[in-house]
């Protein structure tokens, strides 16, 4: 398949991360999709943040498990940005076409998640990932057709034992671990690769020629600035 680039955050390092803004805007300079995180709110809510606190991103303290849907909505993202939920995310990028990665982030968000993304008839356009693999595992047990990846902080002996231990479809690595032959040897299992930090043209490249499936950036407009 074409190499599709995905905005890491929406456009971190252009816009307040895991906001409607910072979503809006990669996906308006041609990115094909985001990847956003998800936790679960102390009423069960489905939120995008990254951190299980909200101490970096926002200017209130705090679990995000320990706080309301409406509590975390009042604090500031950024920019005057909200924490939106993950409905409100989904419609945005339906609405743009997009595609969609949601890491999950917290434990038993998975069934949620799922039932979400289906009842908004957009499971085709969504891929579960997670560094969590037992996340991942009880996903593609709730439902096998899901899509999902395999996070991995580093390149182990068997990355694609793992990924079919998980029944996973793919795996998600850093730029630093990845190599023509990790991306062979997925594709030769029909396995899809994902790989993030690209922050530069001469990265993103590089990583469009090995044939990598998915390249996330955290600088949207490197993307609209590419001659292709």
């Amino acid at each position: 398949m074409k190499t599709k680039f995905i905005g890491h955050r929406g456009a971190r390092s252009e816009s307040p991360e895991n906001t409607l803004m910072g979503i809006k805007f990669a996906l308006e300079q041609g990115l094909a999709g985001v990847e956003i995180d998800v936790h679960l709110s102390s009423d069960g809510e489905l939120m995008v943040i990254h951190d299980a606190s909200v101490n970096r991103t926002t200017g209130g303290e705090g679990l995000v498990l320990e706080l309301n849907c409406k509590d975390l909505k009042n604090l500031d993202a950024g920019e005057g940005e909200e924490i939106p939920t993950l409905a409100e995310v989904i419609d945005l990028v339906k609405a743009h076409n997009g595609i969609l990665f949601i890491e999950l982030k917290a434990s038993g968000c998975e069934q949620k998640v799922i039932e979400l993304i289906k009842a908004k008839d957009f499971a085709p356009s969504c891929i579960l990932k997670s560094f969590n693999h037992h996340f991942i595992k009880r996903a593609k047990t709730i439902d096998p057709s899901i899509k999902a990846q395999c996070l991995m902080y580093a390149l182990p002996i068997n990355p694609v034992e793992i990924i079919n231990a998980c029944e996973a479809d793919g795996i998600s690595i850093s730029t630093i671990h990845l190599d023509e032959q990790l991306v062979k040897a997925c594709h030769k299992k029909n396995l899809f690769v994902t790989t993030w930090n690209a922050n530069d043209h001469e990265t993103l490249n590089k990583f469009k020629a090995m044939g990598v499936d998915y390249v996330c950036t955290d600088f949207a407009t490197l993307i609209s600035s590419m001659p292709f």
